[in-house]
C-alpha cells in the first residue's frame, strides 16, 4: 500500500470537512467550506494551510465567514491529534484519505463535477492518476440475454484496456463486477458502506493492483440513501461512459441517476436497445443507442458513440415528463 503522505493544504481540508463517525466536533458542511476557499483565494492566502493557528476573529474578519463556521474550524483545528491518530488507524487497516491537494486524487471528478466532487476520499488499492473508465447501470434482476450483454461489454472493455467502475449494487453492477474480476479487469469500485469487508475479502485482488475500493463517507458510516445517490453521481464523473443495460421508469436509484446525469451531463449515456419499458423511454428522449451488432463488434465504445449519437439533443426538461411515468410501468415487474 502506498504510504500516506499528507501535505499540509490536505490535512487542513481534512481537519475542516472530515465526518468522521466517531467525531465530537461539528465538521463544515461542503457548502461552508467552498465558501472558505473562495475567501481564501480572494484574499490571495496561500491555500487552507493558511488556516493553521488564527482564532475565531482572525477567521471573520480575514475569510468575511460566519461566526458559526469560524467557531467550527477553530474546535477542529485544536482537535488535530486525534484526528491524525484516527487516519493512522485507518492506514494500518489498508485504507488513506486524499484530497483534491494531492496528486493522485482523480482529477476528472473535479473537471466534470466541480462544486459536486467530493471534498475527499478514502482509498483502498492503488489508484492510477490516469484512466478511462467505463460504468455498466441497470436493474436489481437480470435476464439470462442481458447477462450475455453485461459479459460481452466487459470483455469490450478489457479489451481497450478502460477500468469498470463499479458502484457496488446488485444486479446488472454487480453481475458486471464478479465477471470482471474472474476475467482479469481493472475495477474501480465506489462504495458506500461496508469498505471493511470488501477490502477484507478481496485483499488479493487490491494487493494485485487490479481492484480499487473508493468512499466519500467514514467507512464505519451505515447506509444511507443520500450517501448511495452522491456515490451514483460519482461512478458517472469516474465514468467517459455509462452504458444503461436495463432501466424502468421512476424505479429508485438507477432512473434517478441517469435522469440526474442528463441534466448534469457528468458521464456519456449510452442505453442499450432492448424491450426494457424504461430503456426505450429514454432512447425517446434521444439518448444515445446501444445495440446488439455494436456489442459484438470490433468497434470501440468512442466509434459506437460517434456513429450512434443523436444530433441536436434538446436538455431534457424533467418536469415537463408525463405523469404516468413517474408512477411507471405496471407491466415491468422488475425493480
Amino acid at each position: 500500500m502506498k504510504e500516506m503522505m499528507l501535505n499540509l493544504n490536505s490535512l487542513a481540508m481534512m481537519l475542516c470537512t472530515c465526518d468522521f463517525h466517531a467525531d465530537i466536533e461539528v465538521a463544515l458542511t461542503g457548502e461552508e467550506w467552498q465558501d472558505v476557499e473562495r475567501n481564501l483565494k480572494i484574499h490571495g492566502l496561500n491555500g487552507p494551510s493558511s488556516l493553521f493557528g488564527l482564532d475565531s476573529n482572525e477567521l471573520m474578519n480575514m475569510l468575511e465567514i460566519s461566526e458559526y463556521s469560524a467557531y467550527k474550524i477553530v474546535r477542529r483545528m485544536k482537535s488535530t491529534h486525534l484526528f491524525l491518530k484516527k487516519l493512522r488507524e485507518y492506514e494500518q487497516q489498508g485504507i488513506r484519505i486524499i484530497t483534491k491537494y494531492d496528486e493522485d486524487f482523480p482529477q476528472v471528478l473535479i473537471r466534470k463535477m466541480k462544486k459536486n466532487a467530493p471534498l475527499y476520499l478514502f482509498v483502498a488499492g492503488q489508484l492510477p492518476t490516469d484512466f478511462e473508465g467505463i460504468s455498466i447501470t441497470g436493474l436489481q434482476t437480470v435476464t439470462k440475454k442481458e447477462k450475455g450483454c453485461v459479459r460481452r461489454l466487459v470483455d469490450k472493455i478489457n479489451d481497450e484496456d478502460k477500468w469498470l467502475i463499479s458502484n457496488d449494487c446488485k444486479g446488472v453492477d454487480q453481475e458486471a463486477f464478479y465477471y470482471g474480476l474472474h476475467h482479469h479487469s481493472k475495477i474501480i469500485c465506489f462504495v458506500c458502506e461496508n469498505m471493511y469487508d470488501k477490502i477484507e475479502e478481496y485483499k488479493k485482488s487490491i494487493k494485485s493492483g487490479r481492484v480499487v475500493f473508493l468512499s466519500a463517507v467514514d467507512p464505519i458510516k451505515r447506509f444511507t440513501v443520500t450517501h448511495a445517490i452522491d456515490r451514483n453521481s460519482y461512478v458517472c464523473g469516474l465514468s467517459k461512459f455509462q452504458i444503461v443495460v436495463s432501466s424502468k421508469i421512476n424505479s429508485g436509484a438507477t432512473w434517478f441517476t441517469i435522469m440526474h446525469n442528463m441534466h448534469h451531463n457528468w458521464t456519456t449515456s449510452l442505453v442499450l436497445d432492448n424491450d426494457c419499458f424504461g430503456n426505450q423511454r429514454l432512447l425517446e428522449m434521444k439518448t444515445t443507442p446501444l445495440y446488439l451488432k455494436n456489442i459484438i463488434s470490433d468497434m470501440s465504445f468512442e466509434k459506437i458513440y460517434e456513429l450512434n449519437k443523436k444530433e441536436d439533443v434538446e436538455e431534457v426538461n424533467i418536469d415537463q415528463m408525463s405523469i404516468f411515468e413517474f408512477i411507471g410501468d405496471a407491466n415491468d415487474s422488475r425493480i
